[in-house]
C-alpha cells in the first residue's frame, strides 16, 4: 500500500524529482558516470557510449543520474538511477497515452458502483471493519521491522467517487526500523455494494534517526493527486486474475495479481489454510509478496528483500 505525486512533484519510487521543464540535467560522457550506473543502463537495454545526464540535487546523499532506454515495446523512457546504480524510477514520454488509458480503466473500474456503507469492510480476506491491530515482524535486509497495523474508526474522511459521498475507513500503520519509528502512514479504504475494497489514498509522514519529521514523500490523495481509486481486492478472485491497487501516474503504479487461493501458511501467530497469495509489481519493476488469510486479512508480507509474518491478531 504503497510509492506518488503533487502537481509540481513527481515523487518516482521514493526519488523526489522537479518534472522535466524545471530540472535540466548536465550531460556526462559514459566513461564519466559510475560503473554501477553503467552496468544498470545496460542491463534496461541502454547502449555502452550514449549519454547520461547528472540530475540536481541528491537522495540519501547519492547523486541521481537518468538515462534514455528503450523498453521491450520500443517506447523510450528515461531511467532514474542513484550512484549506487539503483534503478528508482522511470518516466515515459507517452503521459498523454497513459493518462488516456488511465481515465479507460476508472469508467471501466467505476461503472454502476455504488457505496451505501463503505466503511463496512468485510471482505473475507479483508475484513477491515473488525480489525483491532496486528502486529507484523520480520526483516528487510539486514534490518528488523515490526509494523503495527491499527484502525482508526474514529477517524473518518470523505471522498466523492462517481458523485458520491464515500466516508473512508481509516486504517494507520507504524513502521518501526531497528526499534526506532520510522515512518506512519495513514490509508484510506471503502468498500461498494458489490464487495470490491478500494483504496483511497495515505498520507505519510517519515521520520529521521533522531525521531524528527524528514519528509512525507509516498503521499497521495483519491481527488487530489489522482481520480483514479485503486483495487485492494476484487470481490470475485480467481487465480491469474490482474488489477491495479495503485493508478496514479508513471510513478505511482502497482499491478496485482493472484496467484494462489489456497496456500498454507504458518507465521508466530498459527497457521492459516486456503490462503490467497498476491504478487505486486511496483513501478520500477520490483516484485513484493503478500498472503491474505480468510478471517484475517494480511499474515505475511514479502518484498524483495525481506519477510515480515504476523505476531498477533486482534479483532474488535
Amino acid at each position: 500500500m504503497q510509492p506518488r505525486w503533487f502537481p509540481l512533484l513527481w515523487l518516482a519510487a521514493g526519488l523526489l524529482l522537479l518534472p522535466p521543464a524545471a530540472l535540466a540535467g548536465t550531460p556526462k560522457p559514459w566513461t564519466e558516470v559510475p560503473e554501477a550506473v553503467r552496468q544498470t543502463v545496460l542491463a534496461r537495454g541502454g547502449k555502452a557510449g550514449q549519454t547520461v545526464d547528472l540530475e540536481p540535487g541528491t537522495r540519501q546523499g547519492q547523486a541521481v543520474y537518468e538515462a534514455s532506454v528503450k523498453d521491450a515495446k520500443g517506447r523510450t523512457v528515461d531511467l532514474v538511477i542513484t550512484a549506487d546504480g539503483k534503478l528508482v524510477g522511470t518516466k515515459s514520454d507517452d503521459s498523454a497515452d497513459a493518462a488516456a488509458e488511465r481515465v479507460a480503466r476508472r469508467k471501466q473500474l467505476l461503472a454502476g458502483v455504488k457505496f451505501s456503507h463503505p466503511r463496512e469492510i468485510t471482505h473475507p480476506f479483508l475484513p477491515l471493519a473488525r480489525l483491532g491491530q496486528d502486529v507484523l515482524q520480520g526483516h528487510e535486509g539486514a534490518h528488523k521491522v515490526r509494523v503495527e497495523r491499527t484502525a482508526r474508526p474514529e477517524q473518518q474522511k470523505v471522498f466523492k467517487i462517481n458523485g458520491q459521498s464515500v466516508a473512508a475507513l481509516v486504517v494507520e500503520d507504524r513502521t518501526f526500523l531497528d526499534g526506532r519509528l520510522e515512518e506512519v502512514a495513514v490509508d484510506y479504504f471503502a468498500q461498494d455494494d458489490a464487495g470490491n475494497v478500494y483504496y483511497l489514498g495515505e498520507e505519510v509522514t517519515d521520520y529521521d534517526e533522531k525521531g524528527k519529521v524528514k519528509d512525507h514523500e509516498g503521499s497521495w490523495m483519491l481527488g487530489k493527486d489522482t481520480q483514479t481509486p485503486g483495487l485492494i481486492l476484487p470481490a470475485q478472485l480467481k487465480v491469474g486474475a490482474k488489477f491495479k491497487s495503485e493508478d496514479v501516474s508513471g510513478e505511482i503504479d502497482e499491478t496485482d495479481e493472484v496467484v494462489a487461493l489456497t496456500e498454507t501458511v504458518t507465521v508466530p501467530a498459527g497457521t492459516y489454510t486456503n490462503c490467497l497469495k498476491i504478487k505486486e509489481t511496483l513501478a520500477d519493476g520490483s516484485v513484493e509478496y503478500k498472503y491474505y488469510a480468510p478471517g484475517v486479512g494480511v499474515v505475511r508480507e514479502m518484498p524483495a528483500d525481506g519477510d515480515e509474518q504476523l505476531l498477533s491478531h486482534r479483532q474488535l
